[in-house]
């Protein structure tokens, strides 16, 4: 049997030459379009604070998690699609997010997770919006 390679893996796939980036501590990552977003300054317990760019809901998840404070966001009081694939975009860019599972009851009985900001992220006067 040949090897048979994917025609959509790079040239061919959907966004390709869209490439989402974003900086932070000087590697990048996935969390808005290169040059657009609006910049926030992150600051870790005792670490340098380094600059972050995030947009559309990567951004709207980040606002809701400094709202929230140390109560933290789930995906029951602030619904939104996709809270977990947010989280890993701010995560990717390192932003400090902790992950706490909570179990409950009802028909569907299980558990849910409940996302926490452990740092500081500020938004920039001046920064891309």
């Amino acid at each position: 049997m040949t090897k048979q390679e994917n025609p959509g893996a790079l040239a061919g796939a959907t966004g390709a030459g869209n490439a989402f980036q974003a900086a932070a501590g000087g590697f990048p990552n996935l969390a808005c379009k290169a040059g657009q977003g609006t910049v926030y300054s992150v600051k870790m317990d005792g670490g340098e604070p380094f600059d972050i760019a995030v947009s559309g809901r990567t951004r709207w998840a980040l606002d809701r998690l400094r709202a929230a404070g140390k109560r933290g966001c789930t995906p029951i009081t602030a619904p939104a699609p996709r809270w977990a694939a947010y989280v890993h975009n701010l995560r990717s860019v390192g932003v400090a997010i902790e992950t706490i599972h909570e179990k409950h009851g009802g028909e569907f009985a299980g558990t849910h997770a409940r996302y926490v900001l452990r740092c500081e992220a500020l938004p920039l006067k001046g920064g891309a919006a």
